[in-house]
């Protein structure tokens, strides 16, 4: 008979369910169930876990429907999801409010208190993060501030999976990859920062048991089994959360090896088996999911996000016909390329403010250098390089800390052949694209359960589960061009900054 690995993907706007084969090592199906975020202000994001657990429940049952496989042949369950979020949960896992996930910026009037505890410096020297506001620590003292009485009759802070989880099982468990983006994990000695928690007014016991991603958390019980159409007994395997997972199953299993995720929003990763500290602080730090390598990560906010804004307010009919747009102007911008028509015209894609690697909230999208000229070809092209050009500072620096580094890229944009040509170009490596480019998140959950039930030796399983399958060659012809707008892109944005700061007093 054979067997499957069902592995949960909880995301923002929905939970993907995924089968994977174990005997043929290949993705059988998948199903995704959609749940709303809620916005009840100006900066506020929030998520009903309830909802979390009916998708799972649904998924579940609608992707063994769709393959034919039975209850009795799924090996084992596991999970990537978001991070950062912060659940209050009391002693019976029942939510005291909804989650308050990543994307929410009210921990921003916290960060004075943060700053009380420890400085900037002191701060990423223990946590291997920048202070920051979307940390759960910082909704977690938005929570004490604002709603003491959810505060005080909280049992538990949970992350997504780690709700799911205790559904299943019971068990109030975490990994190191979630533990580690919390801002109170100490990556010196791995665990929760006992004297950053006191001086915040924190408590430890309120954070759950951290584990390896690979361990099982519990047996799935009967009632769980009976609302997720499964059978009870299954092994639950805790998993890690999605940008953890998106490296194991990117196939980065070592230090030399790193990745991109080219999605709404965009990340280089690596592996180290030493802390990095980097002096700019341009990139933050992760546990990964073996709970023995570090895993540094420079982030942007938004990459495919600028691209999809652009090419919806160049064509009114781009949501129902995408792959025609795209089709269309990407031959338009190949032309460009091979004809060697180059343009001066900047992007900066900042349309959200700016994590890596400027840690602006401030800095905004701009075009510089637009001329009467300048066809909408031209204009997208520009969109695309400015993105490439930003992840290639997050590039550098991790190159310059760590040495060269072999790239491959997984998400979405990973189907965009010309801005994977652009890219390249830009970065000056090749690039390899592994087979599963949108499933990859989902592939690390998988690796995570069949690592704990010893059907894979460790994390380099990936290499066979999600082999390379093109590779992306730089175009020399271009680098010249690119290697002198890569320094005007970086020079006009701190043109930029101390505009930046007079639009924001402007608007307060």
């Amino acid at each position: 008979m054979e067997r499957y690995i069902l592995a949960h993907d909880i995301g923002t706007s929905g939970t993907k369910a995924v089968l994977f084969n174990t005997d043929t090592l290949t993705i059988t199906g998948d199903c995704t169930e959609s749940y709303p975020t809620f916005y009840p202000a100006q900066g506020q994001a929030e998520h009903n876990p309830e909802q979390w657990w009916k998708a799972v429940c649904t998924a579940t049952k609608k992707l063994l429907e769709q393959t034919k496989v039975k209850a009795e042949q799924i090996a084992a369950i596991s999970f990537s999801a978001i991070m950062n979020t912060c659940l209050p949960v009391d002693k019976n896992g029942k939510a005291l409010r909804n989650a308050i996930i990543w994307a929410d910026q009210r921990g921003e009037s916290e960060l004075p208190k943060l700053y009380a505890a420890a400085d900037e410096n002191a701060f990423y020297n223990i946590t291997g993060h920048r202070i920051n506001g979307t940390y759960a620590v910082a909704k977690m003292l938005w929570l004490k501030e604002h709603e003491n009485e959810v505060f005080k009759k909280t049992y538990k802070f949970l992350q997504a999976k780690d709700f799911i989880i205790h559904k299943m099982t019971g068990a109030f468990v975490t990994d190191y990859s979630d533990a580690s983006h919390v801002g109170i994990f100490n990556m010196h000695n791995k665990q929760y920062e006992s004297t950053l928690l006191k001086d915040l007014g924190l408590f430890e016991d309120t954070m759950p048991e951290i584990k390896k991603s690979v361990d099982e958390a519990g047996l799935l019980s009967a009632e769980a089994a009976r609302e997720c159409g499964l059978i009870s007994g299954i092994p639950v395997v805790i998993g890690g959360g999605d940008g953890c997972c998106a490296t194991a199953g990117a196939g980065v299993y070592k230090p030399g090896m790193a990745y991109n995720v080219l999605g709404t929003s965009s990340w280089n990763g690596t592996l180290s088996k030493t802390i990095i500290h980097d002096p700019e602080k341009i990139c933050f730090s992760l546990m990964h999911l073996d709970g023995i390598h570090y895993m540094p990560l420079g982030t942007m906010q938004s990459a495919g996000h600028s691209l999809e804004w652009l090419m919806n307010s160049v064509f009114p009919d781009f949501q129902t016909n995408k792959t025609a747009r795209f089709t269309e102007i990407n031959a338009e911008i190949d032309t460009l390329l091979k004809n060697g028509k180059h343009s001066s015209l900047i992007y900066l894609p900042y349309l959200m403010g700016e994590r890596s690697p400027w840690w602006n909230p401030d800095a905004r999208g701009a075009f510089i250098g637009l001329h009467p000229a300048a066809d909408r070809a031209e204009i997208i092209k520009a969109c695309m390089e400015g993105v490439a050009f930003n992840l290639k500072i997050i590039l550098d620096s991790m190159e310059k800390n760590q040495g060269a580094l072999s790239m491959r890229l997984i998400g979405g944009g990973g189907r965009n052949k010309t801005w994977l040509d652009i890219i390249a170009s830009i970065w000056e490596k090749e690039i390899a694209i592994p087979e599963y480019i949108l499933q990859a998140t989902s592939i690390g959950a998988v690796l995570c359960a069949g690592i704990g039930l010893k059907i894979f030796p460790d994390f380099s399983a990936a290499e066979k589960i999600n082999p390379i399958a093109r590779v992306i060659q730089p175009n020399k012809a271009l680098q010249n061009h690119y290697r002198t707008q890569y320094n005007l892109f970086i020079e006009t944005y701190k043109a930029l900054v101390p505009v930046y700061s007079k639009m924001r007093s402007a608007a307060s």
